[in-house]
């Protein structure tokens, strides 16, 4: 069974609970302190860190360790051994039960504190309330000396008496004392607890609001930003034909659209001759306006967040008061429980040595009677009895004198501490309502600066439109260059396929002539048999290669946007140079290729196996053509490739080759030798071209991979330098250091306890939070360390089993490598 003590933070009442290790849940927990406080009044706290306990953490064997150590100094705190230090120094824990009725503004106040014995003088005995002196023997003879000493005998008993109820007086004071100021601790700690859930939430609350606050600036920059832009981009301006592409502040109106999308746009019955023609402005400025309102009304809604925010968060100033009545509440715990210690306990001693005295009085007087008593008719040491007597009845009163000082001395300290007590009860249901209203602002704070989160979120959506509109003119030259990679693309693709196919009509007349050449020479002389048997295929033509090209229907789909005089470079804030315009024509021939049947005999005077053979009668300047239209084509489609590489990554495209003196005009009636020369200057050219390009391209990569290189480089320094002060320290253990840690054994819970390598340097070990499972060691960064005294054996106080009295260190790291 597991034993758990709940403290209920109002009272500081101690309640105990025991449960089995299967039933260490929150809601078990929570119906076996119904008899305290109902399940739906119930608050309860575990700490530190004080937060509502989870199931996986009350399970938890160093959660079980540290609320039995938390028990403990609890104990020695009672009994004077120990001060009131924070929980947080100790790692004990504790558990706290608050109530939510408590905390409302109606809530009744709490009683009195009223002790048992209650202040004020003791009930004292009287000779009445004293036992009846036993009957006289029938041989005993009743005489005035006998009676006199009786007397005697019958005061000293009550004083004895008297002294008794003094002496236990002195007990239940004592401990009615310490049980009140145990609660007066609780009520510390419960406090203690409270104020630090508040922390929780108010460090919560100011990070999430200096998120907010910080996404909401930017936030703002970028949308006066884009909202300028966007208004240049939406205004109305003055066409120029020989600037097709302007600055960033220039309007949509003057930005011309190429004539071949102007043409389409005719075509489908709409005039669009800018760039703002293809924006549907009155609708952009609608939603423009309207995120200027959510704008202005976000904005005034942070600023109202900002007022709320000062009011439930307050100033540092009052926390520091708070935070000082709170620590001048504790001294006056820390001074009873001092002086109830000191003067209790000495009190205690001193009531009951004095009632032992009181006893042995009353014994000696006792003896004295009986032996006058046995001597009366002798008649001697009647006088010596009656003095010996009389010595005692006064220094029995006299005792009794002090011990009634005493007594009130323990009253005094006991309506001390019940006053106190009830001060405290008092304070505390006020800092409780305090820390519960806090605690509510809070919650509306935060969940104000969730609600304008999400809008701000939704702001910077509804934004993101008006980008569109702003950034149109860098996207619409990446679309001309787009248009212009993709009729290059299908360009080159027609271009490959038609040489494609030449070569493979040009391999399959080669064959044909070589088949015949093979069929009217040694195939004439070969029997039927090598015809109808041995290979059936021998006398017939090649197979028919004739494959048919898709209709391309996306190329008849593109816009002729040529290649554009004016690029548009998006890293720059002004208009890009006017670069100078060229179109390649391109080179089409169109071979007309008749084919000629030729009747072949394999033998002509047989009249058998005749078979008709395809012929073709061509020259070789058709392939070539073929070949060399079908490169240029590639080369366009990798120059447009580049090209839209280099816009990417924001790097000036440098202008194409003016065509007018390489473009090639195909004409039948020049000789062969000339178009060839002409088409080399022309492939020369575009490859000079495509090689600048990658240059350019190239130049931007080692640029960028410089940069990356220096940062690599800054990296891999500060690793270095990181590396050369990672040394293991042996001699000496600070924080900074790296340690090396080598399991020693198993401490208590079974868990394996790790002592620091040294030299002359002991006692240091690794915490257990540090670690999980049990490697066979541990090398780590020290970021904490605390200096611990060793208690008595096999207790919390001592968990690596050293001599009591031995100092040692428990340090925390932050782990670089276990094995």
């Amino acid at each position: 069974m597991i034993r758990l003590r709940v403290l209920t933070a109002s009272t500081g009442a101690c309640t105990h609970i025991s449960l089995h290790p299967n039933e260490l849940t929150y809601s078990t927990i929570r119906s076996r302190l119904a008899v305290v406080l109902p399940v739906n009044d119930q608050i309860i706290l575990l700490g530190p860190p004080y937060k509502v306990p989870k199931d996986s953490m009350l399970r938890n064997n160093d959660t079980i360790s540290a609320l039995r150590l938390g028990d403990e100094e609890d104990e020695l705190i009672q009994s004077g051994q120990c001060s009131l230090e924070p929980a947080e120094r100790t790692g004990s824990k504790r558990l706290f039960l608050f109530s939510k009725r408590a905390l409302a503004n109606n809530a009744p106040e709490p009683p009195n504190c009223i002790l048992d014995p209650a202040p004020g003088p003791l009930p004292m005995p009287t000779q009445a309330d004293m036992p009846p002196p036993p009957p006289s023997p029938a041989d005993v003879v009743e005489t005035p000396l006998r009676n006199a000493l009786e007397l005697y005998v019958r005061q000293l008993m009550l004083d004895v008496a008297k002294g008794r109820v003094y002496a236990d007086g002195a007990d239940l004071r004592l401990a009615a004392c310490r049980k009140c100021l145990s609660e007066m601790v609780a009520i510390a700690h419960a406090l203690r607890a409270a104020v630090s859930n508040l922390s929780d939430h108010r460090a919560g609350a100011v990070r999430q609001r200096t998120q907010f606050n910080s996404d909401f600036l930017d936030a703002a920059s970028f949308y006066m930003d884009l909202l300028q832009k966007f208004e240049l981009r939406a205004g109305e301006g003055y066409v120029d034909d020989t600037n097709a592409f302007c600055g960033e502040n220039e309007s949509l109106g003057s930005m011309p659209l190429h004539p071949s999308l102007v043409a389409a746009a005719r075509s489908s019955g709409r005039i669009m001759e800018t760039l703002l023609d293809t924006v549907p402005l009155d609708r952009e400025k609608a939603w423009a306006n309207k995120c200027q309102i959510a704008h202005e009304r976000l904005t005034a809604s942070a600023e109202d967040l900002e007022a709320a925010f000062g009011t439930a968060v307050g100033t540092s100033s009052g926390w520091s008061e708070e935070a000082q009545e709170d620590l001048a509440a504790e001294d006056i715990i820390k001074m009873l429980v001092s002086e109830g210690d000191d003067v209790g306990n000495r009190i205690r001693s001193s009531q009951s040595e004095k009632n032992d005295i009181l006893a042995s009085n009353q014994s000696e007087a006792t003896r004295i009677v009986s032996t006058a008593v046995r001597n009366e008719s002798k008649e001697v040491g009647t006088e010596s009895a009656f003095s010996s007597l009389e010595e005692m009845a006064k220094s029995s009163s006299s005792i009794l004198i002090t011990m009634e000082s005493d007594d009130n001395i323990l009253s005094q300290l006991s309506q001390r501490v019940a006053d106190a007590k009830s001060a405290a009860m008092k304070r505390m249901k006020s800092r409780l309502r305090q820390i519960s209203i806090a605690q509510s602002e809070i919650a509306r704070v935060t969940s104000t600066v969730s609600v304008l989160q999400h809008a701000l979120t939704q702001l910077k959506t509804d934004i993101g439109h008006l980008e569109h509109v702003v950034e149109l003119p860098s996207s619409y030259q990446s679309f001309l260059t787009e248009i212009q990679r993709r009729r290059a693309y299908c360009n080159a693709f027609k271009s490959t396929f038609d040489a494609t196919v030449e070569k493979l009509n040009l391999l399959r007349a080669d064959e044909v002539k070589l088949r015949e050449e093979f069929l009217r020479g040694p195939g004439k002389h070969l029997m039927p048999a090598f015809y109808e048997i041995f290979v059936p295929t021998l006398a017939t033509s090649p197979a028919v290669f004739s494959p048919q090209l898709p209709d391309m229907l996306e190329f008849q789909t593109l816009p002729n946007v040529g290649y554009q005089s004016n690029q548009y470079n998006s890293s720059s804030t002004e208009s890009a140079s006017t670069l100078m315009t060229s179109q390649m024509k391109e080179m089409e021939t169109n071979v007309d290729t008749k084919d000629q049947s030729a009747l072949v005999s394999a033998d002509e005077n047989s009249g058998y196996y005749d078979v008709m053979m395809q012929s073709m009668s061509h020259g070789d300047a058709a392939p070539r053509r073929k070949d060399d239209k079908a490169e240029r084509a590639t080369l366009r489609y990798e120059n447009a490739v580049l090209r839209q590489k280099l816009e990417q990554a924001g790097v000036k495209v440098p202008p194409y080759i003016d065509s007018n003196s390489t473009t090639i005009y195909p004409d039948e009636n020049d000789s062969t030798d000339q178009r060839y020369k002409e088409q080399d200057r022309k492939i020369s050219s575009l490859e000079a071209e495509l090689e600048r390009t990658r240059k350019d391209l190239e130049a931007a990569r080692v640029a960028s991979a410089q940069k990356e290189d220096v940062n690599i480089r800054r990296k891999s320094d500060q690793e270095t330098t990181q590396q050369l002060s990672d040394k293991i320290s042996h001699t000496s253990f600070e924080v900074g250091d790296i340690g090396l840690f080598m399991p020693t054994g198993r401490g208590r819970g079974g868990k394996r306890i790790y002592l620091a390598f040294h030299s002359s340097c002991p006692h240091r070990y690794l915490s257990p939070d540090c670690i999980d499972g049990s490697p066979d060691f541990v090398l780590g960064r020290i970021v904490y360390q605390e200096e611990f005294v060793a208690g008595a054996l096999n207790t919390t106080r001592n968990p690596f089993g050293l001599h009591v009295g031995t100092k040692f260190w428990v340090l925390t790291v932050e782990v670089v490598k276990k094995g």
